[in-house]
């Protein structure tokens, strides 16, 4: 132990009093600094090595889905659940809606109408005076051309025309005439979908909980990823935001497998794992198939263009968050804090 000055002891000589530079203090460290804390962002889903998508594992299917379902909430932002239509019809509705009006502006009775219209003007085409006189020079040169059957002329006689109907026109009935507009539906339908705040955790976590307790194949991954991907973007039917993807992926995941897989797991496993209720999920099922209109299988050249779109195109950069610096105290600090002030 070095002796003090104020002990009388001279100082011995050392290095760093020999040298004339003073030896430079070490480059700071802020997370050796107790008061902050820094939250490492986990690292991006490497991209599978080979080019095969039956040998790539479900995990790394996962993660690809988790992946681009980050992206398409970091790029649509937060939407309200119900927001309000810019168009009057919506892009995928555009068919059935045209095809409705066309029933509508034929109606009943508008229907009704145009066939009296028609069988009127066919009884006064037939009861007008030219067609007594085109009818009897009809009649003459047909009778005298006879027809021999066996040495006997037979006289070509007219088939009387039939009565016109008695009864009255039916009109066409309209089934669902009354119903709701398609967009007010659609607006039902997705309304399912949105939680009134974002859950409190990641949909990398959701999924890592869901593939822990109910594990799923890599077609069942990427067929969801597919679903989703068709629905925000493709079709632009629904926006995924942080307030819808978790149920949006586990209405996916559900249908997927219920469509590509011969075995599923039971309902009340499925909805405790999601953290929904038995009664929820059945809904969110049965909005998730009328959302992607039934459309649920996916071959095998349609899975692998999506894989290959899903490797290629997915963006790193937005799936790796910058860190985020927290001025939150730890709890140990507080700790140490409350003793700080008892002292003073």
């Amino acid at each position: 132990m070095t002796p003090k000055p104020e002990d009388g002891a001279p100082l011995q000589p050392t290095e760093s009093n020999s040298s004339e530079v003073p030896e430079l203090p070490p480059p700071p460290n802020p997370s050796l600094d107790p008061r902050l804390s820094i939250t490492d962002a986990e690292s991006p889903p490497n991209a599978p090595e080979n080019d095969d998508v039956f040998k790539l594992s479900p995990r790394a299917a996962m993660r690809l889905l988790s992946g681009g379902i980050e992206a398409l909430v970091r790029i649509t932002g937060d939407i309200p659940p119900t927001p309000p239509p810019t168009s009057p019809t919506l892009p995928n509705m555009r068919g059935m809606t045209a095809e409705k009006e066309l029933i509508r502006t034929n109606s009943e009775k508008n229907l009704a109408r145009m066939r009296q219209e028609a069988e009127a003007a066919m009884t006064a085409a037939q009861s007008s005076p030219r067609r007594p006189a085109l009818s009897s020079h009809t009649s003459g040169s047909s009778g005298s051309v006879s027809q021999l059957i066996d040495g006997v002329h037979l006289r070509q006689t007219q088939t009387p025309t039939p009565p016109p109907p008695s009864r009255p026109p039916e009109p066409y009935i309209i089934i669902g005439e009354n119903s709701q507009p398609i967009n007010l539906q659609h607006s039902a339908i997705t309304r399912k979908f949105y939680s009134k705040k974002p859950p409190p955790i990641s949909i990398e976590e959701y999924l890592t909980r869901i593939h822990r307790f109910c594990p799923m194949s890599t077609a069942v991954y990427l067929a969801t990823s597919l679903y989703i991907h068709r629905l925000a973007v493709e079709e632009r039917t629904i926006p995924v935001t942080r307030r819808n993807a978790h149920r949006l992926v586990l209405a996916g995941l559900r249908v997927a497998m219920k469509a590509l897989e011969d075995l599923s797991y039971p309902h009340s496993k499925m909805a405790k794992v999601g953290g929904v209720s038995e009664l929820e999920l059945a809904r969110l099922e049965i909005s998730f198939c009328f959302l992607a209109n039934f459309e649920l299988v996916a071959r095998e050249d349609t899975l692998k263009k999506h894989w290959e779109v899903l490797k290629t195109e997915q963006p790193i950069k937005i799936l790796q968050p910058t860190p985020t610096l927290s001025l939150n105290r730890k709890p140990r600090d507080k700790t140490f804090a409350g003793k700080e002030n008892e002292w003073n």
